[in-house]
């Protein structure tokens, strides 16, 4: 992503409803993980490091990521455990860890070859290992948050499961998310289309700001709402898919 976003995203990243909310929905995740010792977790793409902060309340937490400046604001939150990759390449090793997440770092333009990441993730759980994936939904939603985020695919649940499943991994947990405001935020990037603007990256912006406290409370509340309702249902549309895919036993 443009350089600038670790910023914006390092400064609204603990309060912001959108960030805090897909937090709470991955702890609670991850919370279902019932081990007698402490996770081995790994926050693939972990960005300016507040999951991984967050997740340290479960076991021993690694975190990884192609940007230096990322690491950097990861480690001014304290995290350790931090080390440079990129996921193309990056040798994970066999039955490390019990969960990895990796939210919203396989849609990067960086990204050649999803398929072998994916399976790079696999290797590196141990049998009944779970894997959280959190990514853009839906191709008509692109728009200049797009661009500063360096977005290369945006995605559906019909396209992504098959390879997930043709992995190995079963799926325990697929869902669009932000269903509630799916039509509103539709609505804000359509409308951006019509608006002039420049192509070039280093232009523009992203869509992460932190909005007025009532407003972002009131944001954060219906998420959590939807939080709830997604423990026992999924939604067929929404403008992100979340995944919780496990390495089975055998």
């Amino acid at each position: 992503m443009n350089e600038r976003e670790y910023e914006r995203m390092f400064r609204v990243e603990d309060s912001h409803w959108w960030y805090a909310g897909l937090h709470e929905l991955i702890l609670e995740t991850v919370a279902g993980e019932k081990h007698e010792e402490p996770l081995a977790i790994l926050d693939a793409g972990c960005g300016t490091g507040r999951l991984c902060q967050l997740l340290q309340s479960f076991g021993t937490v690694a975190g990884c990521d192609a940007s230096p400046q990322a690491l950097a604001f990861s480690r001014s939150r304290g995290v350790s455990g931090l080390f440079h990759a990129d996921l193309n390449n990056v040798d994970l090793g066999e039955k490390r860890y019990d969960v990895i997440t990796s939210i919203d770092v396989l849609y990067h333009q960086a990204v050649t070859d999803e398929e072998n990441i994916i399976s790079r993730f696999y290797r590196a759980l141990k049998p009944g290992g779970l894997l959280v994936l959190n990514l853009v939904a839906f191709e008509f939603l692109r728009s200049t948050h797009d661009i500063a985020v360096h977005t290369r695919k945006r995605y559906t649940l019909g396209g992504l499961l098959p390879s997930l499943k043709g992995q190995g991994y079963s799926i325990e947990k697929a869902t669009y998310r932000l269903g509630l405001l799916f039509f509103p935020i539709a609505f804000y990037r359509l409308a951006k289309k019509l608006l002039p603007r420049s192509s070039q990256r280093e232009q523009v912006d992203s869509d992460v700001y932190l909005p007025p406290s009532v407003i972002n409370s009131l944001l954060l509340q219906l998420v959590r709402a939807e939080n709830s309702f997604l423990h026992h249902c999924s939604l067929p549309f929404g403008t992100s898919v979340y995944i919780a895919a496990r390495r089975p036993l055998i």
